[in-house]
């Protein structure tokens, strides 16, 4: 360590003085007012640079040197020798030239307390820095591989207006191709999200059986049951289909349940618990179809894990599916989706006319594994459910981005009901009517502009 003090008339003086003698490598390390002269401290450290680490720049490494020489001289009270201690990284000589004002301010190396005060200080700081350059390094790592080109960045800009999470654009941008044509990304970006959610192509109901929907309150558990069993009853027979209600807490759940049977002319019967629906069960083996209504609750508390394992052990074999309303929390889909991967057939989405940006629904479906099997997008039974496929829902919420991008609350509104992968039949419910085909005119269906396919 070389040091060298200057008194010159004025401090551009002085800097051209310890320029000079010390060169462009020079650290200033004070400057103070003696008379009408200005005394300047410099230093020239000649000891050799530490090697840098694989993966760190060298700003990095001058940062954590300059913390391990603050480390070991905090325990030497000597003025002078700590006032050297500190240097700071390469800088250009006229930044660091310029940096004489704010230095002006420090407290003179003369002064040992204060100089103590000032290196636990600075000693914080440097180490504030190293960690903030270190995170900055890592993260251009990964943009690097990431954003290739504007073309890239434009469709990580598109993903998160879809409401897609920076972790899994993150995931996605890395496998597209490396070059500049938008359109052609975008393409590829949409591929992979197809590729990476999971639906059934059958639905919810499959076969003969038993199904159940389990799921937080409020998501439309009920609703869905009715709209099932509608369309149970048009493609089987109502004969043929049976709702069951567990729904003891929520006031008003069994009339609900009641009227919705009423007006599909299916039977309805409502338990108290497992042993009370086993004995159900056992009665109704002889209808090919029966939907089983479950009470919601918090989901993060026990209630809807103690009902899924209930209901999986019980001697009837009972399909199983979660619901979920599609506008909640993306953190409150992935827990429920991951939590209940395994125990469950998959998963219906709610409310989808009241979702917007999609992204959410799809990341955890994406992140969860879980499978989608149903959707439904409204009050209409049996009118507003659909078996989507990953191409369908994937199209669904590009045309949601693009509807709310151009501000058209009608397109916006027509689209968000639009529920993609609906079934065929539905489309000729109402020709049905009008060719003199008889159902359940009579009852509260036919103010809801619907009929039943056939009676029985």
């Amino acid at each position: 360590m070389k040091m060298k003090r200057v008194l010159a008339k004025d401090t551009r003086t002085a800097l051209a003085m310890i320029k000079e003698s010390l060169g462009e490598d020079a650290v200033i390390l004070s400057t103070n007012k003696v008379g009408k002269e200005v005394e300047v401290v410099a230093a020239l450290d000649y000891e050799e640079r530490r090697a840098s680490a694989p993966g760190q720049s060298d700003f990095a490494n001058r940062l954590a040197a300059n913390l391990d020489k603050l480390k070991v001289n905090r325990s030497n009270t000597a003025p002078q020798t700590a006032a050297t201690a500190y240097a700071p990284p390469e800088q250009s000589p006229e930044r660091r030239f310029g940096s004489v004002a704010s230095a002006q301010a420090t407290p003179c190396a003369s002064q040992p307390a204060q100089s103590g005060s000032q290196m636990q200080r600075m000693e914080k700081e440097l180490g504030l820095l190293r960690l903030l350059v270190e995170q900055q390094m890592s993260q251009s790592s990964k943009q690097s591989e990431a954003f290739v080109s504007a073309a890239a960045l434009k469709v990580a800009q598109r993903l998160e207006r879809m409401g897609f999470e920076q972790k899994l654009i993150d995931q996605i941008l890395p496998q597209l191709s490396r070059h500049d044509d938008a359109d052609m990304l975008w393409h590829e970006a949409q591929t992979w999200l197809q590729q990476h959610i999971h639906t059934s192509d059958q639905g919810v109901v499959q076969k003969r059986g038993v199904y159940a929907l389990v799921g937080p309150t409020g998501v439309g558990k009920t609703t869905a049951i009715g709209k099932l069993g509608a369309q149970l009853a048009m493609k089987h027979g109502k004969h043929k289909v049976a709702l069951i209600s567990m729904d003891q807490q929520r006031i008003g759940a069994r009339d609900q349940l009641r009227v919705f049977g009423a007006m599909l002319g299916i039977e309805v019967y409502h338990v108290s618990g497992m042993s009370d629906l086993q004995a159900h069960l056992a009665q109704l083996a002889h209808k090919d179809y029966v939907l089983v209504d479950t009470a919601g609750g918090n989901p993060f508390d026990g209630h809807i894990q103690n009902l899924v394992d209930g209901l999986k052990g019980l001697p009837q074999q009972i399909n199983v599916y979660l619901t979920l309303a599609a506008n909640s929390q993306t953190h409150a889909l992935r827990h429920m989706m991951r939590h209940y991967q395994g125990q469950v057939a998959g998963v219906v989405a709610t409310k989808l006319d009241e979702t917007l940006p999609l992204g959410g629904l799809l990341s955890a479906l994406i992140e969860s594994q879980q499978c989608l099997v149903m959707i439904t997008d409204g009050q209409r039974i049996p009118l507003d459910l659909g078996y989507p496929t990953a191409e369908q829902i994937v199209s669904h919420a590009v045309a949601a981005e693009i509807a709310e991008e151009q501000g058209g609350i009608d397109a916006l509104s027509a689209l968000l009901h639009a529920t993609p992968g609906k079934p065929a039949h539905q489309q000729g419910l109402r020709r049905e009517v009008r060719s003199g085909i008889k159902g359940l005119q009579s009852t509260p269906l036919e103010a809801m502009d619907y009929q039943t396919h056939r009676s029985h």
